[in-house]
């Protein structure tokens, strides 16, 4: 079971799932299966007609995957098929915004885990619906520092029918038998002209606990 919490500039959601093992320990190779809601909200400001204008959103989401998990030596690799529903409630109505309403569609996702060395791991998350045509992927490489407390950098982009951002920042990691404490915060903006526009803050916490 994990739950969380991400914020920046104009953004924020909170998101918890559960990913269940029915035919043995989460560690071994096998089927899992996947449920995982969500809830936030955001601002944006556009112009119409000649009027600067800010709008105020909310979105939901949930998810129902089933997947395999699959260990090839130091590369743990997870593969989820299912579907996703998203909604987004915009106020006031912006007729120039493709992402809103609610949408059900399938969804996609992959994890993977590298353990390169006795200290070091790499961890690569992609995933896409149909709904609103969601893409998410993030990518993380840290190095543990002292026991299983690790400290890194991580990669992000975000892409809707709405446009699409990236993030860019570092990460502390702390795991034990039973779970997992993650922190992480750097900047976001949008990807068309990152180099210039990585300038909001962003922050997440994450925590995974294992049974």
């Amino acid at each position: 079971m994990w739950a969380g919490a991400d914020a920046s500039a104009h953004v924020w959601l909170l998101y918890s799932g559960v990913t269940v093992s029915p035919n043995g320990g989460l560690f071994e190779d096998g089927l899992r299966l996947r449920v995982a809601t969500g809830y936030g909200g955001y601002v944006y400001t556009g112009e119409r007609r000649g009027e600067g204008v800010q709008f105020n959103a909310t979105t939901a989401y949930a998810d129902a995957l089933v997947g395999y998990l699959k260990r090839y030596g130091p590369l743990t690799a997870k593969g989820f098929i299912g579907v996703s529903l998203i909604k987004h409630t915009v106020e006031p109505l912006d007729p120039e915004n493709p992402v809103q309403g609610e949408e059900l569609g399938p969804k996609v996702a992959t994890e993977f885990w590298l353990d390169m060395g006795p200290s070091a791991w790499g961890q690569l998350d992609a995933s896409w619906t149909s709904a609103h045509h969601t893409t998410a992927a993030r990518s993380r490489i840290g190095y543990r520092v002292y026991g299983d407390v690790s400290l890194g950098l991580e990669g992000a982009f975000n892409s809707n029918d709405m446009g699409e951002d990236v993030r860019g920042g570092a990460f502390a990691r702390w795991a034990w038998s039973g779970g997992e404490l993650s922190i992480a915060s750097g900047f976001s903006g949008r990807f068309i002209d990152a180099s210039t526009s990585l300038k909001d803050p962003y922050a997440t916490i994450n925590w995974l606990t294992q049974f």
